[in-house]
């Protein structure tokens, strides 16, 4: 393959190498995804063979370089390599890009959730402005006490007369499997303890075999449905949310409220009949699918 770079020992050095500005801007997900890739890259090998890894390789270095310089010819590269492929080793290039960008994400969402917990310990979110996904609950409470002049009986009584009201909705043609969605939930987390920075080495180990098993049986999970979800279907993988994510983070969220609210010198909680978020269902009404 023409202008193909080098080969390392580790994709860490690969990525350092395809995209340096990246690295420089925020090297801690670089190293998240090379983590991630990596133990894939691993996995790829052991059940499909070196050729397979290495065509994958090739694929996304081609396509680094086309995203770097913007190189036409790279496209035309990469054509010539997909195209030389029998259709078995085609669906399993196109399954390993798949999972490769679910991995990126899920390293994106990691470096995300860091990010924040940093800010949290400097107290530091001087850049809310410009990136609302980043804001806290009593900083925000606060510039509205101190910067726009609101008394913290304002925002109480604001508060308790508003309510979230959050739709769950599933589209009938919903691909992304709950069985897949759990193993990411598992990859993420394994992936979170793996990099802190206190783990001892027997934990490290441990949750490094953790997270090849999880990357492994996420690779070998259909990621199609291979049948329309019933009305049933839809409201077990609602439910799912209910289960994995609400249960928690709505107590969490209302005492994080009640922390905020104390610490602008309000001294009672927002009322239980109050209620700051609420859910609704539309799941199995819309079946345009």
């Amino acid at each position: 393959m023409s202008g193909k770079i080098e080969k390392t020992a580790s994709m860490d050095a690969q990525l350092r190498l395809l995209a340096p500005g990246k690295v420089s801007e925020d090297d801690k997900l670089v190293e998240y995804d090379a983590l991630l890739l990596d133990r894939f890259l691993d996995i790829l090998q052991d059940l499909h063979g070196d050729e397979i890894r290495e065509t994958v390789q090739d694929c996304y270095e081609i396509c680094a370089e086309y995203q770097r310089k913007r190189d036409p010819r790279k496209l035309d590269e990469l054509g010539e390599v997909l195209t030389g492929l029998d259709p078995g080793d085609s669906i399993v290039v196109a399954k390993s890009f798949s999972n490769m960008l679910n991995l990126a994400n899920l390293a994106e969402e990691v470096q995300i959730a860091s990010r924040r917990r940093i800010k949290l310990k400097k107290n530091d979110f001087s850049d809310e402005a410009s990136a609302t996904t980043e804001s806290d609950l009593e900083e925000t409470l606060k510039r509205l006490v101190g910067q726009l002049n609101k008394s913290p009986e304002e925002v109480f009584d604001a508060l308790k007369n508003q309510t979230v009201d959050l739709v769950l909705t599933a589209h009938p043609t919903q691909s992304v499997r709950r069985s897949l969605l759990q193993k990411h939930a598992r990859i993420r987390d394994c992936l979170t303890q793996l990099t802190a920075k206190d783990i001892i080495p027997d934990d490290k180990q441990e949750l490094d075999e953790a997270l090849q098993r999880e990357i492994q049986a996420a690779f070998r999970t259909d990621e199609i449905r291979r049948n329309p979800p019933t009305p049933q279907d839809e409201m077990r993988g609602g439910m799912s949310y209910f289960h994995e994510t609400i249960w928690k983070g709505v107590p969490k969220f209302l005492r994080r409220v009640d922390t905020a609210l104390k610490n602008i010198g309000i001294n009672e909680r927002v009322p239980y009949n109050a209620p700051l978020i609420q859910f609704s269902s539309w799941m199995g009404g819309d079946r345009d699918g």
